[in-house]
């Protein structure tokens, strides 16, 4: 059996790109290991924090739980305890089905994500869904555990109170944060900043919104953007020290652009990186039927030429992730 390497420590403040899955171009839309392989060295060359594999962006609910556990496992392998890898852990099934998957996903991730409308119905309220969550606490030892708030099919977003026990359970150690406005996001990470020595970190989704969390003392960025140009995202993560108006502008970089790549994603992506980079992946999606027309190749080649101008201005290395695949 192969060894797989876990980080020690605390889960790290900075960049933690939702992870695409490549898929090859056959009759099952097979899984493209070797393309894994290459997307997890260039973020890790790119500077990320850590990786979170197994949520959205990798296609979640069109993957078998083997599928999300080979997934899961074949990141942690390839990072080789360079960076931590955190993994969704609750699917279809009862809280008992989901906390399996958990962990045996525990075995291997530095966290295992709750999806936070995988737990409990929509129409449930707000204690149903802390009974259920406690439920998993109790049923996955001492796994540390995160929370996603995925948008799709519909978002379930914890309330301030809620974050209050998420952070005073001791168990949680990420969360990933869709809240729809700034305000909104600020009570949340206010309130998970008032428990005392709280290990959870707060990320956000919203890339418009990375200033705001990073200048309440936020622990950082996970989203779509990463899937383009990580370094972009990275040296906004650590910007800390640079001027007011070099921020602003790579923030309005980031505000922007985000619109244009979210546009059918997350073929864009694989599109974006086998066209522009020659990145040896299919722009395939199991999510999605997408196909990229003129239009939108323009506008992604807009934003990569509008990328490269601030690198330049900012002293950015850009890397190439094409040298990553075999």
């Amino acid at each position: 059996m192969t060894t797989l390497t876990k980080v020690e420590g605390p889960i790290p403040d900075g960049v933690w790109p939702t992870m695409i899955t490549p898929f090859l171009d056959d009759n099952h839309k097979s899984i493209d290991w070797e393309g894994l392989d290459g997307l997890t060295e260039w973020y890790i060359q790119s500077g990320v924090a850590g990786i979170f594999s197994v949520c959205l962006s990798s296609e979640m609910f069109q993957l078998t739980n083997q599928e999300r556990i080979d997934i899961a496992q074949r990141v942690v392998k390839k990072a080789a305890g360079r960076v931590p890898v955190v993994a969704g852990g609750t699917f279809e099934g009862s809280i008992e089905e989901q906390a399996k998957l958990m962990n045996t996903m525990g075995k291997f991730a530095n966290a295992v994500v709750i999806i936070t409308n995988q737990i409990a119905e929509m129409t449930d309220s707000d204690e149903v869904w802390i009974s259920n969550a406690q439920k998993l606490i109790d049923l996955t030892g001492n796994i540390p555990l995160g929370i996603y708030e995925t948008p799709y099919p519909q978002c379930r977003s914890l309330t301030p109170a809620m974050m209050t026990w998420v952070a005073k359970t001791g168990r949680f150690v990420f969360h990933k944060d869709t809240s729809l406005d700034i305000k909104t996001m600020i009570e949340k990470l206010k309130a998970v900043q008032a428990i005392p020595g709280t290990t959870l970190k707060f990320f956000t989704a919203k890339v418009q919104f990375l200033k705001a969390l990073l200048d309440n003392n936020g622990n950082g960025y996970s989203g779509v953007d990463p899937n383009f140009h990580p370094w972009m995202v990275v040296w906004m993560c650590n910007s800390q020290k640079e001027s007011e108006e070099r921020r602003r502008k790579m923030q309005q970089f980031l505000s922007v652009t985000d619109r244009v790549l979210a546009h059918k994603y997350p073929t864009s992506s694989k599109f974006y990186l086998n066209k522009f980079y020659n990145v040896p992946i299919k722009p395939i999606s199991r999510m999605f039927d997408a196909v990229l027309n003129e239009q939108d190749e323009l506008a992604l080649y807009n934003m990569k030429e509008m990328m490269e101008e601030l690198c330049l201005q900012y002293n950015i290395t850009p890397v190439d992730p094409v040298k990553n695949f075999k």
